[in-house]
């Protein structure tokens, strides 16, 4: 009984294994240049989530390679042994006739484009993040602009207040103000014929005016406590982001070049 003959018969194994690896790698290269078509693809935020989708589904052509590995090994198992005038016929023939030549150089070229893969991913991770800080500044730069100025209207009508209850002739200054509303002229001609009413809400007004300038305060620390909180956020998670596709990529690129150089080697032996 020969070698060949204890051998099993799995031809058909090495055909379905190689099959289901190219409708792997197809499925997943197909599905990646369609939505290179999107029109949205300028957006850097849509350009992100590409490249992280790209390296979380970067197995499913390992998984297919891998297949078409184990594919071809099957195959050259079933296969008789070979004589040597066969031997010496297919040392003649050219590498890239081979087509395990040409997969196990595509896995090399997998394993390097993930590495390439970890600077574009770097910078467009850093691109989204400083987008989202620049909003979170600008909405950040308008609202204390809008607190700012109320809180310079409330110390101006304070001042105003102070100036009257040291001189009590300056509320005919304020009375002839033609943008003064008709309500507060009203209430500031009565006041003006009782000079202890006057001092009373003067007093009033001037503690009102206070208590709002207390409140601007607050609401602009609170409004500096939830940038800061929105920006530590942010750079944890670019951070984290860049770490956790570094990792990935380069333990994908190891793995599709280890396919790669493994079979380059035992096809040349």
């Amino acid at each position: 009984m020969t070698v060949s003959e204890n051998r099993p018969n799995l031809p058909p194994s090495s055909r379905v294994l190689t099959l289901v690896g190219l409708i792997l790698i197809l499925t997943f290269f197909l599905d990646f240049l369609v939505r290179l078509t999107s029109p949205q693809l300028a957006n850097a935020e849509i350009q992100l989530t590409l490249l992280n989708d790209l390296i979380d589904r970067g197995v499913i052509p390992l998984i297919g390679l891998s297949l078409i590995y184990a594919g071809f090994w099957f195959h050259l198992y079933t296969k008789p042994p070979l004589s040597a005038d066969s031997h010496n016929g297919k040392e003649l023939r050219a590498a890239w006739q081979d087509p395990k030549f040409w997969t196990f150089v595509f896995a090399s070229l997998l394993g390097l484009m993930f590495l390439l893969i970890i600077p574009f991913h770097y910078a467009k991770t850093g691109e989204v993040i400083q987008k989202a800080l620049d909003q979170v500044e600008s909405e950040w730069t308008r609202n204390k602009a809008t607190i700012d100025q109320q809180l310079n209207q409330v110390k101006l009508e304070e001042q105003e207040w102070q100036s009257i209850l040291k001189d009590p002739t300056q509320l005919e200054q304020r009375l002839q103000n033609p943008q003064l509303p008709p309500q507060q002229k009203a209430a500031l001609t009565q006041l003006k014929t009782n000079p202890q009413l006057l001092k009373q809400s003067a007093d009033a007004r001037i503690k009102q005016l206070q208590q709002q300038q207390t409140q601007a305060a607050g609401q602009l620390a609170d409004a500096e406590k939830r940038k800061s909180e929105v920006v530590s956020r942010a750079e944890g998670e670019r951070s984290l982001t860049r770490l956790r596709a570094g990792i990935r990529s380069i333990l994908l690129a190891i793995a599709f070049a280890s396919i790669g150089w493994t079979g380059l080697r035992d096809s040349s032996n």
